[in-house]
């Protein structure tokens, strides 16, 4: 009988004050895709990490292909054919994508003369093979999520590994590009590479997997196989023990816009090519949702929106009053906040722990008379959200830095809920965030709504976007080609797809 590729046999690992994994056993056989899905925080990507070198577990084995391994470091899990593709792109974004492919792989002439040349068509090699176009000599920092996403992939298969995992690699991309990525995992799959995924997206999970290995508190709990028959309730309720009640209070008739106040209204916006004529009117208590391909302009809009960038031409009112903003504090003066898509670049600091991320925009509403931050009253907010938004944390503080990808998502978003600004910008309110989490920030995102905020939401999941919003506006290459309304016809998940890809296909 051949030996699997890969298995791992009861294996521990601890961090201060978290169990992360409690003898968990995982067997990879050649050809074959495991997922592994769970909570945030449940062990998924802590496993994943002692595969690759990252961490070294406290106790358990590791056999590739039945020889007893120590994987010490990433270079000696490189050595041994695994390679890793992590949730956050872990690039160095003042060098250029050919440097970023290579770096500690250069290749040299004569021992010690980097041959550029040689370099950047391997790495345009790769990247063809991956079927992308990325300008090698481009500096990371220039990069969009997606092409960020698609030269870490390039990176590790640069290794040739027998073993891949993809941590949330999906996470940034929309439905062609997941696509585009499934049909080169189904070609690695077919030359007999082992594949390991992590995701959130369970649709997503089901379709591509031969096996999902499901996580709770640090245990393997069981093994799901799909077919036709498997639903997303069935590996839900064995995420969580409890099946999920996803009953949100979303589905309700929103009141008629006419007889609500505008809280912001922009007229024939633009930005010179990223977004034009942009015409749309956000009411108080309402949520309306952006839906559209990557690159169509809607994260640029809400940067502008924010005052990260200005734009060029058109207007707009906040309150009914005239403005254009210089910078994001003249946003924030207006009452605008923004969750951005890129929570560590953007969103965190992530050396500082969880109560002062929470807080440090609002510091100044936890002053005492005396000018003096009010300790009681911050730690008070901050378990406050902790506890609404169920972050997995020992304690509020806890260095950001080692949460968990959906942890620190719930973060940023606690962060903006708490300076309490009347407009709410969120461009992917769940990346990286597991199912029971989803639930929560929807909630979270409903109840402010029902306080009289109002939200503009920008999502790839065109799910999400149904569940919480009171319209959809649909943008292809920055301009608004229809809106959608609750309780109509075209509120479907069908419709809207079906207007996305013909309209961007026109």
């Amino acid at each position: 009988m051949q030996e699997p590729l890969l298995f791992l046999k009861n294996i521990h690992k601890e961090f201060p004050g978290v169990k992360a994994l409690k003898g968990v056993d995982f067997t990879l056989e050649k050809g074959k895709i495991v997922s592994l899905v769970g909570t945030n925080g449940a062990g998924k990507s802590t496993l994943s990490s002692i595969i690759a070198g990252i961490y070294p577990p406290n106790q358990g084995e590791i056999f590739i292909e039945g020889k007893n391994v120590t994987i010490s470091d990433p270079k000696v899990a490189e050595q041994l054919g695994i390679g890793i593709v992590h949730q956050e792109p872990t690039l160095v974004p003042n060098m250029t994508v050919v440097e970023n492919i290579f770096l500690n792989k250069e290749i040299t002439r004569s021992g010690f003369v980097l041959d550029i040349n040689k370099m950047k068509q391997e790495s345009e090699k790769v990247l063809e093979f991956l079927g992308f176009q990325i300008d090698v000599d481009k500096k990371v920092e220039e990069l969009t999520l997606v092409e960020k996403e698609v030269v870490v992939i390039a990176k590790a298969m640069l290794l040739k590994p027998r073993i891949l995992i993809l941590d949330e690699v999906t996470a940034p991309l929309n439905k062609v590009e997941v696509d585009h990525l499934f049909k080169i995992i189904k070609d690695l799959k077919a030359n007999g590479m082992g594949i390991i995924f992590i995701g959130h997206k369970l649709q997503e999970i089901i379709e591509i997997s031969d096996s999902i290995m499901v996580f709770r508190d640090g245990k393997n709990v069981g093994e799901l196989i799909p077919t036709e028959k498997l639903s997303e309730k069935e590996v839900i309720a064995l995420m969580l023990g409890v099946i999920l009640n996803e009953d949100l209070e979303a589905g309700e008739k929103a009141p008629e816009s006419e007889q609500r106040e505008e809280v912001l209204k922009l007229v024939s916006l633009s930005k010179l090519g990223l977004y034009e004529d942009i015409n749309f009117t956000l009411h108080k208590g309402e949520i309306v949702g952006f839906a559209g391909l990557k690159g169509s302009g809607i994260t640029e809009l809400f940067q502008s929106l924010q005052g990260i960038i200005t734009f060029d031409d058109g207007e707009m009112y906040v309150k009914g009053k005239r403005v254009k903003f210089k910078n994001p504090k003249d946003g924030i003066e207006s009452g605008i906040g923004m969750v951005t898509n890129d929570r560590q670049k953007e969103g965190l600091a992530l050396t500082l722990d969880v109560k002062e991320n929470i807080t440090v925009s609002s510091l100044k509403y936890l002053l005492n008379k005396f000018r003096l931050i009010e300790t009681k009253l911050l730690k008070h907010n901050a378990e406050k959200y902790v506890q609404a938004l169920s972050i997995k944390t020992p304690s509020i503080n806890q260095f950001v830095q080692n949460l968990s990808g959906g942890n620190q998502q719930k973060i940023v978003i606690a962060k903006w809920l708490l300076k309490n600004l009347d407009i709410i910008l969120v461009d992917e309110p769940t990346r990286g965030v597991d199912v029971k989490a989803k639930n929560e920030i929807y909630k979270l995102l409903i109840n402010e709504k029902n306080n009289g905020k109002s939200l503009l939401v920008a999502s790839p999941e065109i799910r999400e976007l149904l569940t919480i919003c009171d319209k959809i506006l649909i943008v292809i290459s920055g301009r608004i080609v229809s809106t959608v309304h609750r309780n109509t016809k075209e509120f479907n998940e069908e419709d809207i797809l079906n207007i996305i890809h013909s309209a961007h296909h026109n």
